[in-house]
């Protein structure tokens, strides 16, 4: 197995970080291997299983763009981090989300 770099375990860790957010709402987020085929390729993506809401994210795309699948969830499902959970994340990921909450706002403020 390969051994993850320095900048990919300090974004595994603002995965787990960031899956609390969801977590706190009720959604589970689920990283897996998922399946492909000959005639397929299943994508990442949310779900009901068995009554729970359920974001799969494959384990196989690059470790960033695992990320930008739950900034996007974050943004598609319009969750709004609380204080706490902005404080417990790392500077970066704060940024971006307050980013896209702000546009989000200023969209809805429009329309």
């Amino acid at each position: 197995m390969k051994k993850k770099s320095k900048k990919d375990q300090e974004i595994e860790n603002q995965l787990k970080t960031l899956s609390g957010v969801f977590e706190n709402r009720g959604i589970s987020i689920r990283r897996e291997k998922l399946s492909r085929g000959s005639a397929f390729r299943v994508k990442s993506g949310n779900c009901l299983l068995s009554g729970d809401k359920v974001i799969f994210i494959d384990r196989r795309m690059p470790i960033d763009q695992q990320l930008s699948v739950m900034f996007d969830y974050i943004v598609e499902l319009k969750i709004q981090p609380t204080e706490e959970e902005l404080e417990n994340l790392p500077t970066k990921i704060k940024d971006v989300l307050e980013l896209q909450i702000a546009d989000r706002e200023a969209i809805a403020a429009n329309a």
